[in-house]
Protein backbone atom coordinates (compact mmCIF):
# COMPACT_ATOMS: atom_id res chain seq x y z
CA UNK A 1 0.00 0.00 0.00
CA UNK A 2 1.00 3.29 -0.94
CA UNK A 3 0.07 6.72 0.96
CA UNK A 4 -0.27 9.75 -1.18
CA UNK A 5 -2.25 12.42 0.65
CA UNK A 6 -5.50 11.38 1.76
CA UNK A 7 -5.49 8.33 -0.50
CA UNK A 8 -4.61 4.84 0.07
CA UNK A 9 -3.11 2.72 -3.03
CA UNK A 10 -2.68 -0.24 -3.78
CA UNK A 11 0.33 -0.70 -5.45
CA UNK A 12 -1.53 -2.51 -8.53
CA UNK A 13 -2.87 0.61 -9.46
CA UNK A 14 0.73 2.01 -10.09
CA UNK A 15 2.43 -1.40 -11.54
CA UNK A 16 -0.50 -2.56 -13.92
CA UNK A 17 -0.47 -1.85 -17.36
CA UNK A 18 -4.12 -1.54 -19.16
CA UNK A 19 -5.78 -0.37 -22.36
CA UNK A 20 -9.43 -0.49 -22.85
CA UNK A 21 -9.92 -2.93 -26.44
CA UNK A 22 -13.75 -2.21 -26.92
CA UNK A 23 -14.48 -4.37 -29.66
CA UNK A 24 -12.96 -7.56 -28.22
CA UNK A 25 -14.35 -6.99 -24.76
CA UNK A 26 -17.94 -5.22 -25.61
CA UNK A 27 -18.13 -2.79 -22.89
CA UNK A 28 -18.31 -5.62 -21.24
CA UNK A 29 -17.70 -3.10 -17.49
CA UNK A 30 -21.50 -1.71 -18.63
CA UNK A 31 -23.18 -4.65 -18.41
CA UNK A 32 -21.74 -7.14 -15.88
CA UNK A 33 -23.94 -9.35 -13.86
CA UNK A 34 -24.56 -8.46 -10.12
CA UNK A 35 -28.19 -6.58 -9.87
CA UNK A 36 -26.35 -3.19 -9.17
CA UNK A 37 -25.20 -1.04 -12.37
CA UNK A 38 -22.87 1.90 -11.67
CA UNK A 39 -21.98 3.17 -7.43
CA UNK A 40 -22.99 6.35 -7.52
CA UNK A 41 -21.34 9.25 -4.56
CA UNK A 42 -24.04 10.75 -3.04
CA UNK A 43 -23.73 13.89 -5.26
CA UNK A 44 -23.92 12.18 -8.38
CA UNK A 45 -27.35 11.33 -8.23
CA UNK A 46 -28.72 15.02 -9.01
CA UNK A 47 -26.42 14.65 -11.77
CA UNK A 48 -27.45 11.26 -13.28
CA UNK A 49 -30.87 12.14 -12.76
CA UNK A 50 -30.46 15.32 -14.43
CA UNK A 51 -28.62 13.59 -17.72
CA UNK A 52 -31.29 11.37 -18.53
CA UNK A 53 -33.39 13.80 -20.44
CA UNK A 54 -29.85 14.62 -22.59
CA UNK A 55 -29.48 10.65 -22.78
CA UNK A 56 -33.16 9.82 -23.50
CA UNK A 57 -32.22 9.93 -27.27
CA UNK A 58 -29.52 7.72 -27.08
CA UNK A 59 -31.56 5.04 -25.06
CA UNK A 60 -33.51 1.91 -26.36
CA UNK A 61 -36.70 1.36 -25.92
CA UNK A 62 -36.21 -0.99 -23.28
CA UNK A 63 -34.35 1.55 -21.26
CA UNK A 64 -36.91 4.38 -21.75
CA UNK A 65 -39.27 1.80 -20.56
CA UNK A 66 -37.17 0.84 -17.60
CA UNK A 67 -36.65 4.25 -16.23
CA UNK A 68 -39.88 5.56 -16.42
CA UNK A 69 -40.65 2.56 -14.30
CA UNK A 70 -38.30 1.73 -12.18
CA UNK A 71 -35.95 4.99 -12.06
CA UNK A 72 -32.71 5.32 -13.02
CA UNK A 73 -30.95 4.88 -9.44
CA UNK A 74 -31.73 2.84 -6.93
CA UNK A 75 -29.90 2.66 -3.11
CA UNK A 76 -30.09 4.91 0.35
CA UNK A 77 -27.46 7.64 0.85
CA UNK A 78 -23.63 6.32 0.90
CA UNK A 79 -25.29 3.27 -1.15
CA UNK A 80 -26.05 4.90 -4.58
CA UNK A 81 -26.08 2.96 -7.93
CA UNK A 82 -27.29 3.24 -11.22
CA UNK A 83 -30.51 0.42 -12.18
CA UNK A 84 -29.88 -2.70 -14.37
CA UNK A 85 -31.90 -4.45 -16.42
CA UNK A 86 -32.62 -8.03 -15.56
CA UNK A 87 -29.37 -7.86 -12.97
CA UNK A 88 -27.05 -6.96 -15.54
CA UNK A 89 -27.07 -3.98 -18.25
CA UNK A 90 -27.04 -0.76 -16.63
CA UNK A 91 -30.15 1.33 -18.00
CA UNK A 92 -27.87 3.84 -19.73
CA UNK A 93 -26.28 1.00 -21.82
CA UNK A 94 -26.86 1.45 -25.96
CA UNK A 95 -25.26 -0.29 -28.23
CA UNK A 96 -22.63 0.84 -30.77
CA UNK A 97 -23.21 -2.19 -33.19
CA UNK A 98 -22.31 -4.86 -30.51
CA UNK A 99 -20.73 -2.65 -28.21
CA UNK A 100 -22.15 -1.90 -24.75
CA UNK A 101 -21.39 2.56 -24.27
CA UNK A 102 -23.34 4.66 -21.91
CA UNK A 103 -25.70 7.07 -23.40
CA UNK A 104 -24.58 9.93 -20.62
CA UNK A 105 -21.21 9.91 -22.08
CA UNK A 106 -22.61 10.33 -25.81
CA UNK A 107 -25.05 13.11 -24.45
CA UNK A 108 -21.13 14.72 -23.32
CA UNK A 109 -19.86 13.85 -25.87
CA UNK A 110 -22.23 15.78 -28.18
CA UNK A 111 -22.36 19.05 -25.88
CA UNK A 112 -25.37 17.96 -23.77
CA UNK A 113 -23.81 17.50 -21.20
CA UNK A 114 -21.20 18.90 -18.56
CA UNK A 115 -21.12 15.34 -16.39
CA UNK A 116 -19.40 13.20 -18.64
CA UNK A 117 -20.84 10.04 -16.51
CA UNK A 118 -20.70 8.41 -12.94
CA UNK A 119 -17.12 8.89 -11.33
CA UNK A 120 -17.19 4.91 -11.20
CA UNK A 121 -17.52 4.29 -14.61
CA UNK A 122 -14.91 7.01 -15.64
CA UNK A 123 -12.00 5.24 -12.83
CA UNK A 124 -12.86 1.39 -14.09
CA UNK A 125 -11.09 -1.11 -13.35
CA UNK A 126 -9.39 0.86 -10.62
CA UNK A 127 -12.20 0.78 -7.48
CA UNK A 128 -12.53 3.05 -4.70
CA UNK A 129 -13.07 1.78 -1.21
CA UNK A 130 -13.14 4.00 1.72
CA UNK A 131 -11.19 2.56 4.79
CA UNK A 132 -11.62 6.33 6.62
CA UNK A 133 -10.25 7.82 3.23
CA UNK A 134 -10.71 6.59 -0.28
CA UNK A 135 -8.78 3.36 -1.18
CA UNK A 136 -7.65 2.83 -4.61
CA UNK A 137 -7.54 -0.22 -5.71
CA UNK A 138 -7.40 -2.25 -9.36
CA UNK A 139 -9.97 -4.91 -9.21
CA UNK A 140 -8.85 -7.77 -12.41
CA UNK A 141 -12.43 -8.64 -13.61
CA UNK A 142 -12.03 -11.83 -16.38
CA UNK A 143 -14.02 -9.65 -18.68
CA UNK A 144 -11.11 -7.06 -18.33
CA UNK A 145 -8.99 -9.71 -19.94
CA UNK A 146 -8.63 -8.42 -23.41
CA UNK A 147 -7.45 -4.44 -21.66
CA UNK A 148 -5.17 -6.33 -19.66
CA UNK A 149 -3.26 -7.83 -22.66
CA UNK A 150 -3.80 -4.24 -24.74
CA UNK A 151 -2.26 -2.62 -22.12
CA UNK A 152 0.50 -4.94 -21.56
CA UNK A 153 0.73 -4.75 -25.94
CA UNK A 154 1.46 -1.07 -25.55
CA UNK A 155 2.67 -0.83 -22.38
CA UNK A 156 0.39 1.66 -21.23
CA UNK A 157 0.35 2.13 -17.56
CA UNK A 158 -3.49 1.92 -15.74
CA UNK A 159 -2.77 5.30 -14.07
CA UNK A 160 -2.03 6.64 -18.19
CA UNK A 161 -4.74 5.14 -19.39
CA UNK A 162 -7.25 6.84 -16.51
CA UNK A 163 -5.72 10.23 -16.61
CA UNK A 164 -8.63 11.83 -17.30
CA UNK A 165 -10.72 10.07 -14.74
CA UNK A 166 -8.04 10.37 -12.21
CA UNK A 167 -7.67 13.84 -12.45
CA UNK A 168 -10.97 14.36 -12.42
CA UNK A 169 -11.21 12.32 -9.41
CA UNK A 170 -8.42 13.94 -7.49
CA UNK A 171 -6.56 16.59 -9.45
CA UNK A 172 -3.70 17.41 -11.50
CA UNK A 173 -1.30 17.23 -8.59
CA UNK A 174 -2.34 13.82 -7.32
CA UNK A 175 -2.49 12.42 -10.59
CA UNK A 176 0.90 13.87 -11.87
CA UNK A 177 2.41 12.40 -8.41
CA UNK A 178 0.79 9.04 -9.34
CA UNK A 179 2.63 8.86 -12.67
CA UNK A 180 5.76 9.47 -10.80
CA UNK A 181 5.53 6.85 -8.56
CA UNK A 182 4.10 4.66 -11.73
CA UNK A 183 7.16 5.95 -13.75
CA UNK A 184 9.57 5.14 -10.66
CA UNK A 185 8.71 1.42 -10.21
CA UNK A 186 8.31 0.44 -13.69
CA UNK A 187 12.40 2.00 -13.99
CA UNK A 188 12.93 0.25 -10.92
CA UNK A 189 11.27 -2.85 -12.33
CA UNK A 190 13.36 -3.13 -15.59
CA UNK A 191 16.97 -2.21 -14.08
Amino acid sequence: MITLDHLLIEESVLTSTFACDLQRCKGACCTLPGGAGAPLADAEVDLVQSAIPHAWPYLSAESRAYIEKHGAVEGHPGSYATTCIDDRACVFVTYDGDVATCGIEKAWHAGALEFRKPLSCHLFPIRVANFGGPYLHYEKFDECKPGREHGADLSLPLVVALKDAITRAYGSDIYDRMLALANEGRAEGSA
